[in-house]
C-alpha cells in the first residue's frame, strides 16, 4: 500500500480536507485518506529551518509510516518540500532528509528471537538527486555502524570480536586495517594499553586504520575502545554499570568516520588508532599506586584505574606523533562531569588552538553531533601532580574533572602539533528519543569527526 508524503503551509489545500492552524506547524504528521489514496500532511510552517531540523522531520516521517504495517512504499517530491525553504539548497536539503529517513527506521535486533524489521521503500519523484540521496544513505550507513558497535553486548565486542568486525567494515575499501595483538603490544610502544587490559580474560590489542588517497597533510584519530569498564580495582558502584559496554563510544565515532571518509572518497590522510581493552578486576590487574611509563618518557602514577580512558588516549597520541601526524584528535565517552557540565545533548570540546573551537561548534550544529567549547586551564596541572611520577591520572579536587583530564592529555602533545579533544560520556546516548534517534546508542560524534577531518586538510 502507497502513501504519499505531502507538505502543508497553509489551511487551503487540494485535499477537501478541513484543516486546523496545529497542524501547519513544523514537523506535526496527520494521516488522512482521499478516496483510495492515503497521505501522510507535513506541517512546514517554521520561521527559521536548520538541516538538523530536516534530518528530525525525515526520522519522525519514518517512525510514523512504520507504525501502519500495510504501508509498503512511501511517494515524496522532494521539490515540493524544498519550495518551502528556499534558505536551504535542495541537495543539502535531501542529504539531510535521507539521513533521517534511514536512521530513524534504525533497530539492533541482533540478539532479539523476532528480527523481521519493518521495511518502507522510499520512492522519489524526481531522479535528480541521485548523488545527494547516496551521499545521505552513506552518511547514515556510518552512523548507523558507529550505533550497531556501542549496542553490542560485552561479551560479543571483545577487544578480538571487535578487530575481526574492523576487518568486515572496512572490507573493500581503500582504509588499511593492522591489529596489533596483544604479544606486541609492549614492543610496538604500546605497554600502558597492555596494562589497563591485563585484568580481564579478553586480551587487548590496538587497531590502526589508514587512508590515504591524497597528499594531504597527516591527521590522526584516536578513538577510546574500552569495550566494558567495570573501574578495575577501583570497582564502580554504580546501580546499572551495563551502560559501560558503551564506554567505546569514542572508537566507534572513529570507526563511523573512517567508513564515511572512505566511502565518500574525501581525499585525505587520516591515521586512526583504536587502543581496545576491558577494564575489570583480575589477578593480573594494574592497581592504584602503579606506575606507567609512555613511549615519550612521561610516566604516571595510577590515583585510580577507573580513570583508564585516558591512560589509553595517551597512548593513542603518543604513537599518533611519532608516526609523524600533524593534527590529532581525540574522542572518548572519559568523565561524567561533563555531563554536570553541559548536560545530556551537548559533548565538550577543547583544543590547544582555542581560537578553533566556535568553528567545530558551528560544524556540530551543521551535523547534529553538538559540541560547546570548553577550556583547558592550566593551573589545574597542580590537580594530577604526583609525588612518584611525572602526572597522576586522578585529580586531587573533585572539581572541573572534564578540564582536568583535558589538562592531564596535554602533557602528551608535543609543542606545535594541534591537537582536539572531544569528551563525549554524556552524548554517547540520546538526550531524548525522537526525530532520527532510537532506543540504544546514538552515534554520536561520526559526522564531526568527518568534517573536523574535512576542514583540518585543507
Amino acid at each position: 500500500m502507497n502513501i504519499q508524503i505531502a507538505p502543508i503551509n497553509q489551511r487551503e489545500n487540494d485535499y477537501g480536507y478541513i484543516i486546523h492552524e496545529e497542524m501547519l506547524q513544523f514537523g506535526t504528521l496527520t494521516n488522512i485518506q482521499v478516496g483510495r489514496q492515503s497521505y501522510l500532511l507535513v506541517g512546514v510552517k517554521k520561521e527559521q529551518i536548520t538541516l538538523e531540523n530536516i534530518r528530525f522531520l525525515g526520522g519522525e516521517i519514518r517512525k510514523e509510516i512504520q507504525k501502519i504495517a500495510a504501508y509498503k512504499e512511501a511517494e515524496i517530491s522532494f521539490e515540493a518540500f524544498t519550495a518551502q525553504f528556499p534558505i536551504i539548497e535542495q541537495e543539502a536539503f535531501v542529504t539531510a532528509f535521507i539521513e533521517g529517513w534511514h536512521l530513524g527506521g534504525y533497530a539492533f535486533l541482533t540478539y532479539k528471537k523476532k528480527t523481521e524489521k519493518k521495511a518502507v521503500q522510499l520512492k522519489i519523484k524526481e531522479s535528480t538527486f541521485t548523488e545527494a540521496i547516496e551521499i545521505g544513505e552513506k552518511k547514515a550507513n556510518s552512523v548507523s555502524i558507529a550505533r550497531d558497535l556501542c549496542n553490542e553486548p560485552a561479551n560479543q565486542l571483545t577487544p578480538a570480536q571487535y578487530g575481526v568486525k574492523l576487518q568486515e567494515i572496512f572490507k573493500d575499501t581503500a582504509v588499511q586495517v593492522e591489529i596489533i595483538e596483544t604479544d606486541q603490544l609492549v614492543s610496538r610502544g604500546f605497554e600502558p594499553t597492555a596494562i589497563v587490559g591485563a585484568g580481564s580474560q579478553y586480551a587487548p590489542k590496538v587497531a590502526i586504520l589508514t587512508l590515504k588517497n591524497a597528499e594531504a597533510k597527516h591527521i590522526a584519530l584516536i578513538g577510546k575502545g574500552v569495550t566494558f569498564d567495570s573501574g578495575g580495582t577501583n570497582v564502580k558502584t554504580g546501580s546499572d554499570i551495563g551502560e559501560m559496554k558503551m564506554d567505546m563510544g569514542g572508537s566507534a565515532a572513529v570507526v563511523g568516520a573512517m567508513k564515511l571518509l572512505a566511502d565518500l572518497n574525501v581525499p585525505v590522510h587520516v591515521t586512526a588508532i583504536v587502543p581496545m581493552a576491558t577494564n575489570i578486576a583480575g589477578k593480573s590487574a594494574f592497581l592504584p599506586s602503579d606506575v606507567l611509563t609512555y613511549r615519550n618518557g612521561v610516566t604516571v602514577e595510577i590515583g585510580n584505574t577507573d580513570a583508564e580512558g585516558r591512560l589509553l588516549l595517551a597512548d593513542g597520541l603518543t604513537y599518533a606523533q611519532e608516526i609523524g601526524a600533524e593534527v590529532l584528535i581525540d574522542i572518548a565517552t572519559l568523565t561524567g562531569t561533563i555531563g554536570q557540565a553541559l548536560g545530556l545533548k551537548t559533548a565538550g570540546i577543547f583544543s590547544n588552538v582555542e581560537a578553533s573551537l566556535w568553528a567545530y561548534k558551528v560544524l556540530g550544529d551543521q551535523t547534529g553531533d553538538y559540541v560547546w567549547p570548553m577550556p583547558i586551564t592550566a593551573d589545574y596541572q597542580t590537580y594530577i601532580d604526583s609525588d612518584t611520577a611525572d602526572v597522576n591520572n586522578m585529580s586531587k579536587s573533585p572539581f572541573g574533572g572534564a578540564i582536568t583530564a583535558a589538562v592531564f592529555l596535554q602533557n602528551f602533545v608535543e609543542e606545535g602539533k594541534k591537537w582536539i579533544h572531544i569528551d563525549m560520556a554524556n552524548t554517547v546516548r540520546p538526550w531524548k528519543v525522537e526525530g532520527y534517534y532510537v532506543q540504544g546508542a546514538a552515534g554520536f560524534g561520526v559526522r564531526l569527526l568527518t568534517e573536523i577531518v574535512q576542514s583540518e586538510s585543507k
